[in-house]
Parts: C-alpha cells; sequence; structure tokens
C-alpha cells in the first residue's frame, strides 16, 4: 500500500508540474513577442544556471569513478539522474539560437562592420561557428553521459569486475574534455556578451560553480 500511495503522490506531483511548466512556456513565448531583449537575457542567465546541475554531476560522477573510494557511491544514482537530463538541456538551448543577434554584439553585421577588434575576432565569433562549437559540446557531454550511466547499469546487472576499470579509463579523458568544453562554452555564452573583455580564469569560475550546483542538488534530493 505504501509503494502505490507513493507512486499516486508521484503521479500528481508530475502532472501539476507539467501544467506549470506549460504555462511557464506560454508566458516565456509571451515574453519573447512582447521584450525579446530582457526574454533572452533572462533565459540566458536561467539557463547557464540550470544546466550547471547535470554539468556538474557529469564532473562529480567522473571524479568519483576516477579516484575511486567509499563517498561517491551514496549520492552515485542521484548524479546519474542529473546527467540524464543532458538531452532535455540541449533541447533548451535552441531557443537561445532565435536570440543571438539581440544578445551578442558580435552577432549583429552593423555593429561589426564598425568595430576593428571585434572584425579581428570575427573567425571565432561568428554565428555558424558559434553553433557548431555549441553541438559539439553538447555532443561531448551526453556522449560521456550515455557511456558513464550505460556502463554502470550493466555493472549492477553482471557485477563484471572489468566495467569498473573501463569506467575509470574513460573518467579520466573525460574530465580533460570536460574542462575544456566547460571553459570554452562559458566564453561562447557569457564573456562574449562583452567581446572586447576577457578573463583567463572565467571558465574555471563556471567549473567550480557547477561542481556546488550539483552538490547543492544532491543534498536536497538526498
Amino acid at each position: 500500500m505504501n509503494g502505490e500511495s507513493s507512486r499516486a503522490r508521484r503521479d500528481i506531483l508530475q502532472k501539476r508540474s507539467l501544467a506549470v511548466g506549460v504555462m511557464a512556456l506560454v508566458l516565456c513565448a509571451a515574453g519573447a513577442l512582447m521584450s525579446p531583449q530582457p526574454f533572452f537575457r533572462a533565459y540566458l542567465v536561467a539557463y547557464v544556471f540550470w544546466i550547471g546541475i547535470p554539468l556538474g554531476c557529469l564532473a562529480l560522477l567522473m571524479l568519483h569513478h576516477l579516484v575511486g573510494g567509499r563517498w561517491g557511491f551514496m549520492i552515485q544514482r542521484l548524479l546519474e539522474a542529473g546527467i540524464q537530463t543532458l538531452p532535455l538541456m540541449a533541447l533548451l538551448f535552441i531557443p537561445l539560437l532565435f536570440g543571438l543577434s539581440v544578445l551578442y554584439p558580435w552577432a549583429r553585421p552593423e555593429i561589426v562592420a564598425a568595430d576593428p577588434l571585434l572584425q579581428q575576432k570575427a573567425a571565432y565569433l561568428n554565428i555558424p561557428f558559434f553553433i557548431v562549437r555549441a553541438a559539439a559540446y553538447f555532443a561531448i557531454w551526453i556522449f560521456l553521459g550515455r557511456l558513464l550511466t550505460t556502463w554502470s547499469l550493466e555493472q549492477d546487472r553482471t557485477a563484471d569486475g572489468s566495467l569498473t576499470q573501463r569506467l575509470q579509463r574513460l573518467s579520466g579523458p573525460g574530465l580533460l574534455l570536460y574542462g575544456l568544453t566547460v571553459t570554452f562554452s562559458a566564453i561562447d555564452w557569457m564573456m562574449s556578451l562583452e567581446p572586447k573583455w576577457y578573463s583567463t580564469i572565467f571558465g574555471r569560475l563556471y567549473v567550480v560553480d557547477y561542481a556546488l550546483a550539483a552538490l547543492a542538488y544532491v543534498i536536497i534530493v538526498a
């Protein structure tokens, strides 16, 4: 009975959450039509915050597989659940593509034409290359997350010890790729809002922030 009651409460919560989400989407669409610039700025900030949770989960899970220890077992399933939202976050990135010229000065040809510094950066800061880089980031994150979760479930099912080594071998280069992709995504999505300003530590701040966001998530859920 307790299991059935728990499932019933969860089903009600899911339906209510879906209803709230649909209403929020309608309000977002209205905001995008009425005030594009505030909408896309708010959407970008919110998006960068929320994607920090699955990305932080990805980093913590790879760190656990790489260094071992018991500390990660209690939160492993929560981290894997967070990682599995990455395909959804990739879909939620798409609305930002419609606001690139609203958000970024380098995406406006008339501004670039009048600014020699932006012209020098145009080989990197341009819309087609921006989209290609974003697609590459998501492909890497989703690929790593899929392997980690698939091999972990297979390990539980088969008790195959070789999967531990496989997860460990993946996590080493995976953390390197994670650091690079998070750094460049932070530069692309946030630092390039002010294309004349730069910071050598900007990407590292996001690596740390995402880990903190993931820890906060697992603490709340646990």
